[in-house]
């Protein structure tokens, strides 16, 4: 999404460019280019595959029924693997029409379901929560500790979650619940925002506004997270820009702050 109108062939050439080594896939990107397609220009590429985003809406408020949302989530699954994705992020809906109990059996039962395949597949399945500000239809889990709680439900230990600071920035216990489930999220997604509770699609590159990234980043290293860092931007300035430098700023930038987030330190971060 942070080259949000660049095409799937272009965001390769644009991340090989940056000396990215690593790139989080758009679902609807990969229907737009073939997936045989897709799954051929990445293995070209040579780049890794951190996430493929999103499966889940099995709620309703995405539209789809149950057992649409099941299969498109199976769907998502396949597509994971075939371009040798790591991770599925799963937005498990708002609640609707349910009850709180009711939508909670629902959606653990789905992604119980999901986890299975997946495990067979060597995909893990990533929860992503968002505080009450910025969850519309994609989820009822409104902090760290419910998207937590929901894994635990499941009782499947390829299922985790996603910490993403910008959509947890609210959160009062986000740290807290980190530093104690550490090893239970998948992926660290980074975005900034010049102050907390800016409009979603105001964000900027990570480490150029105030959000406490630093200390996030430190957090989850010191604590056991072994998982993908993702940058995914919503910005309405950053997309009217050429891609190719806002690649090569993210990957400065990003670079430059775990340089700084490590410096000293007895956690250790792979190139």
């Amino acid at each position: 999404m942070t080259t949000l109108h660049a095409s799937f062939k272009e965001d390769l050439t644009i991340r090989q460019l940056a000396g990215v080594s690593a790139i989080g896939l758009w679902r609807k990107k990969i229907e737009e280019f073939g997936e045989q397609n897709a799954v051929e220009a990445v293995r070209e590429s040579g780049l890794d595959v951190t996430t493929l985003s999103y499966a889940g809406g099995f709620s309703g408020s995405a539209g789809l029924l149950y057992r649409e949302a099941l299969d498109d989530g199976y769907d998502a699954v396949f597509t994971a693997a075939a371009v040798g994705a790591s991770t599925v992020v799963v937005s498990p809906g708002a609640r609707g029409r349910y009850t709180a109990r009711h939508e909670h059996r629902l959606i653990s039962h789905a992604i119980r379901e999901l986890s299975f395949v997946a495990e067979e597949l060597g995909i893990r399945l990533a929860v992503m929560p968002r505080t009450s500000r910025y969850a519309g239809r994609w989820t009822s889990m409104h902090s760290l500790q419910d998207a937590v709680t929901l894994c635990d439900a499941t009782g499947r230990s390829n299922v985790g979650v996603v910490y993403d600071n910008f959509y947890l920035a609210d959160d009062p216990e986000g740290l807290r619940v980190a530093e104690q489930c550490a090893a239970r999220i998948f992926t660290l997604q980074l975005r900034d925002a010049c102050e907390t509770g800016s409009p979603e699609y105001d964000q900027c590159v990570p480490g150029t506004g105030n959000l406490p990234l630093q200390e996030t980043i430190q957090c989850l290293f010191e604590n056991g997270f072994t998982g993908n860092i993702d940058v995914q931007i919503f910005s309405e300035q950053l997309w009217k820009q050429d891609s190719t430098d806002v690649m090569s700023s993210c990957q400065q930038s990003v670079s430059d702050l775990l340089r700084r987030c490590l410096a000293g330190s007895a956690a250790s971060v792979g190139a």
